[in-house]
């Protein structure tokens, strides 16, 4: 392995998406004698493996004015994920601010547009923008203080300005993730932007927390996977469902948010389904709809009332946990709880979270 240091050029752009939706990758520094791309956008075929995640390597070469480039083929409209190997080092694109934290490491993010659904992901310049707070509490059931991330929406849509109160979406994220994961991955901001002004959804606050109980506020760190199952034992007590009723309060007593239980709503993907699930269960009166996307679900997740919230479950078929969302969909049935059972194509993904996302929003603004 060649360990140089690299004086990185911020003067090329680093990824552009063409009218045909390709995309050109570049780099360009001091002392780079091989140059890769990796990246989900370099597959030979759609990844619509159990859980996601595949990537294929491919070669930059070398242009006369020293910038390595890699020009793909045409590709479907998405978000996708990718890193540079530049001397055999792993690298994020250093002029690319769009990034994710993915397991161990940190991605940069393109996305390609072109129809109806990635268009919501696009970070459009034209539009009003909704807000993001970085918020720390004291959660007293903890006896820890913790991050929330909240969205609020553009004023100049007739948000907070202009009403009283405003529904609220919480989104719990799943077992590999934390507080920025709906951010960053599932394009929360984005999707809310662009469906609020094209007039999809409702001006709506969006509560985004960290769901693992045992993250400290300092020192900071980004969690992972490993790090999180560690701490499995805290998520099978419900520690978070447990404190949940506590943020809550935070959140009523410092934002705008309904007191109509018609207007309050859950939801979460693989084990935050069954947080959600959990917190629905032992508050019944708290929301009217409850989320569940790739659930990791069970008998005890059923609702103590069963007019309690209208639950919408959405799996991919080649999910690992398709069989589990299929089974909770008839235990539903059985408990004569209202409910929607929602499939489409893929695995436990970012892919399909960020389309159940975008089909539970058009729901939420039907149902108003």
């Amino acid at each position: 392995m060649l360990l140089l240091s690299l004086n990185i050029s911020a003067q090329i752009v680093s990824v552009e998406v063409h009218s045909d939706n390709s995309v050109t990758f570049r780099y360009k520094a001091d002392n780079v004698v091989t140059a890769r791309v990796k990246s989900d956008c370099l597959l030979n075929k759609k990844d619509n493996s159990w859980f996601g995640g595949k990537m294929r390597t491919k070669r930059m070469h070398r242009d006369s004015t020293g910038t390595f480039t890699l020009t793909t083929k045409s590709l479907e409209p998405e978000v996708y994920q990718y890193r540079f190997i530049i001397n055999g080092i792993y690298r994020h694109d250093p002029c690319n601010k769009d990034s994710a934290y993915v397991l161990l490491h940190q991605e940069s993010i393109v996305v390609v547009g072109g129809n109806p659904q990635a268009d919501l992901y696009l970070d459009r310049t034209d539009i009003p923008h909704g807000r993001i707070d970085t918020v720390s509490y004291y959660n007293a059931t903890q006896e820890l203080t913790r991050y929330i991330l909240v969205y609020t929406p553009p004023t100049e849509t007739g948000g907070l300005c202009q009403q009283d109160s405003l529904p609220v979406l919480y989104l719990l994220h799943g077992i590999s993730g934390d507080e920025v994961s709906w951010l960053e991955l599932g394009r929360v901001r984005q999707i809310l932007d662009n469906m609020i002004y094209e007039g999809l959804v409702q001006p709506m606050i969006v509560v985004m927390p960290d769901c693992n109980v045992k993250n400290k506020l300092m020192p900071k760190r980004r969690t992972n996977l490993l790090h999180n199952m560690l701490n499995y034992a805290a998520l099978q007590r419900g520690d978070f469902e447990k404190a949940f009723p506590d943020m809550h309060r935070f959140i009523s007593e410092n934002y705008k948010i309904s007191h109509n239980r018609q207007n309050r709503y859950i939801a979460g993907l693989s084990s935050g389904a069954k947080q959600a699930a959990n917190i629905v269960r032992d508050n019944p009166s708290l929301f009217s709809v409850v989320g569940l996307f790739s659930p990791v679900l069970g008998k005890k997740q059923l609702p103590s009332e069963p007019d309690s919230a209208v639950f919408h479950i959405y799996v991919g078929k080649n999910d690992l946990f398709y069989k589990n969302g299929c089974r909770f969909n008839r235990r539903l049935e059985k408990a004569n709880v209202a409910h929607t059972f929602y499939e489409h194509e893929g695995g436990h993904s970012w892919r399909n979270w960020r389309i159940f996302l975008t089909e539970m929003l058009k729901v939420l603004n039907n149902e108003e």
